[in-house]
């Protein structure tokens, strides 16, 4: 755990990583054709935002109870999207800018959950128009190059390995096809490529009894989708490192995923029969590929990056209004 004192700061300077702030994080779009007129300027980007001192790359922060990331180098961010057996998510980045502040960044509401109870309220898939940004307000990050995957088998809780690996690709593909129950037009352009299997772990991963990111398979260049054992209650951990770019410019760079090995899933489009507990593969696939493309949380409970996870049903593998909206206004 790092040495480290986290105090607040609302004065830090929000160009300081050379970010953008004409974007914001969270967004709804009122548009009836479709179409995004744009974002709304945000009050302040980093007002949430949480200065750490003391600490230099390489030391782990505490960013969420349970939840801890390394300090990246200067110029780069590091988060990490946690989704849970009950629905909770958790998504918390860390920040280290070109002038030394290193700083604890809560994209969105970053321990989200539906109350229960309340889906009935939020708007239909194809009319919710809300999406969010990984990395927050002001920091539409994305891949300025096609993100290449590959995957490891180790661990794989049951099913075949080829359809395990379908089941990522169909995840891995919905970004770059906009794959949408909404008759929505493909203007995404994301682009995507499965490279085959390897023996690398993914990052995320659990370090006495915290969920982090492993800092030296974060930093190489392979990009993994993998199984590990996770903490009791986690199904999926997507880790991703974002690089500055200067000019307000901002790439990502590297992405993992480790999914529950310790759970129970199924890999096809259709819930089996007699499913009881275990999860769809392909659509909390399709959530995490989602974050590793830049999308953060959708603020109502029927998108696919809505912060929800039931088991036992697949309406997560195709996105919804808001989603299309969000890629579209990354790609």
């Amino acid at each position: 755990m790092a040495a480290g004192c986290v105090v607040e700061d609302d004065a830090l300077d929000p160009d300081a990583l050379e970010l953008d702030d004409d974007t914001p994080g969270s967004l709804t779009v009122e548009d009836a054709d479709d179409e995004d007129p744009g974002p709304s300027e945000p009050a302040d980007p980093h007002a949430n935002d949480e200065r750490v001192e003391g600490v230099v790359p390489g030391d782990l922060v505490e960013v969420e109870d349970g939840i801890v990331l390394p300090v990246p180098a200067p110029g780069e961010m590091i988060a990490i999207e946690v989704i849970y057996e009950d629905g909770q998510t958790a998504t918390a980045a860390l920040v280290h800018d070109v002038e030394g502040s290193v700083r604890i960044r809560h994209p969105d509401d970053h321990l989200v959950a539906i109350p229960e109870g309340t889906a009935a309220a939020c708007a239909a898939k194809c009319s919710d128009n809300t999406y969010s940004y990984l990395f927050g307000a002001g920091i539409p990050a994305k891949w300025q190059s096609t993100l290449n995957w590959r995957y490891r088998d180790g661990g794989r809780p049951s099913g075949t390995k080829t359809a395990a690996i379908d089941g990522f690709k169909h995840g891995a593909g919905a970004v770059p096809s906009s794959r949408n129950s909404c008759s929505l037009a493909d203007q995404v352009s994301a682009t995507q490529s499965y490279k085959g299997e390897t023996n690398v772990q993914p990052s995320p991963k659990v370090v006495n009894g915290a969920l982090t990111c492993d800092e030296a398979l974060l930093d190489d260049a392979t990009n993994v989708v993998g199984w590990r054992s996770m903490t009791s209650n986690n199904l999926a951990t997507t880790c991703t490192r974002g690089v500055s770019l200067g000019g307000g410019n901002f790439a990502i760079t590297k992405m993992d995923m480790s999914f529950n090995k310790d759970k129970a899933w199924y890999f096809e489009n259709a819930v089996p029969g007699g499913c009881s507990s275990a999860f769809s593969l392909r659509g909390v696939a399709t959530h995490e590929f989602g974050h590793a493309y830049g999308l953060g949380h959708a603020t109502q409970c029927n998108l696919t990056m809505s912060p929800a996870a039931s088991p036992c049903s697949s309406a997560n593998r195709q996105f919804g209004k808001g989603d299309v909206l969000g890629l579209r206004s990354l790609y």
